[in-house]
């Protein structure tokens, strides 16, 4: 008997990776559609792996996925570190930290700018800001701790830190900034050894070389006997690209940036119109999915 289309796709799809910001998430920045969750689920019980994979901290993909009561693997970070579960049970499958070298070179380049810049570590944030008042948003929640100043950026880097997450302030993230396109190109030329991508306009993530949600989400999957081949991934901006250029079943968000758009094979609905539902149900096989062909 010959299989139609719909069910090659539903036999090739072994893992899902789903990006938050812009893609699983609502434009609030903090509500997963309940479309979502249902077909979340849905694909795991078919038995479909399902990875987040985020430039968020793994505390905060955690905090999600237990409000949810949705147990996921998590590719953090950017590709930083992956667990095979939310925090305090998962299990750590990947770790990428800076050298104290190569990260106290970022810190001189950025600390003239005058922006602020948070040093990720495990359960830490450093905090170097034009005002007082500016926080990384998981202290609100209680998630992590924090320390300021340079000293404390200092320390993280002979720690560890996973990534650096920069803006002009937390007011600005959301906008196109030339200071932060300017540190952007001085780091590209002064700083070998870092790669350096955006979850929104106005921010300016810097990872090790070769760390990234692709490179750690193949990694993770090769463990699993799963191939580049039988992956899908969601995402809508440019830190998403390394994992959407590796896997066989590339989505982009309705509302991507233009070079997700270009280098995706398939486009779903916008983030508040649930698209990774839709995205779900191509990779289940279902006939009246409403992600369709891109090229």
């Amino acid at each position: 008997m010959e299989l139609s289309g719909k069910e090659v796709v539903l036999l090739m799809i072994k893992l899902i990776a789903l990006d938050m910001d812009g893609t699983l998430l609502l434009s609030d920045h903090k509500t997963i559609h309940p479309n979502n969750i249902l077909a979340i689920r849905e694909a795991q019980i078919s038995g479909i792996q399902v990875f987040i994979s985020t430039g968020r901290l793994p505390e905060d993909v955690s905090d999600f996925l237990h409000r949810t009561n949705l147990n996921c693997g998590m590719v953090c970070c950017n590709g930083a570190c992956a667990y095979s579960g939310p925090l305090p049970d998962g299990k750590q499958l990947r770790e990428n930290v800076f050298s104290a070298d190569l990260a106290n070179q970022v810190i001189d380049l950025m600390l003239p700018y005058q922006i602020m810049i948070n040093a990720f570590e495990e359960g830490q944030v450093s905090t170097v800001a034009r005002s007082d008042t500016h926080h990384y948003h998981l202290l609100e929640r209680g998630l992590i701790r924090e320390k300021r100043g340079e000293a404390a950026l200092r320390a993280s880097a002979r720690k560890g830190i996973l990534k650096f997450y920069t803006m002009e302030s937390p007011d600005t993230a959301s906008f196109s900034s030339p200071l932060m396109e300017e540190l952007r190109n001085e780091l590209a030329q002064k700083c070998p050894g870092i790669q350096i991508t955006r979850s929104s306009p106005g921010i300016v993530e810097v990872m090790p070389e070769h760390v990234g949600k692709g490179h750690t989400l193949i990694q993770v999957a090769t463990d699993l006997g799963i191939s580049p081949a039988e992956i899908m991934a969601v995402g809508d901006e440019e830190n998403d690209l390394d994992m959407l250029e590796r896997v066989g079943f590339p989505v982009a968000m309705a509302n991507s940036s233009s070079k997700v758009l270009a280098s995706c094979s398939l486009i779903t609905l916008d983030n508040d119109s649930a698209g990774v539902a839709e995205a779900i149900r191509y990779a289940l096989g279902k006939e009246d999915t409403l992600c369709r062909d891109n090229r």
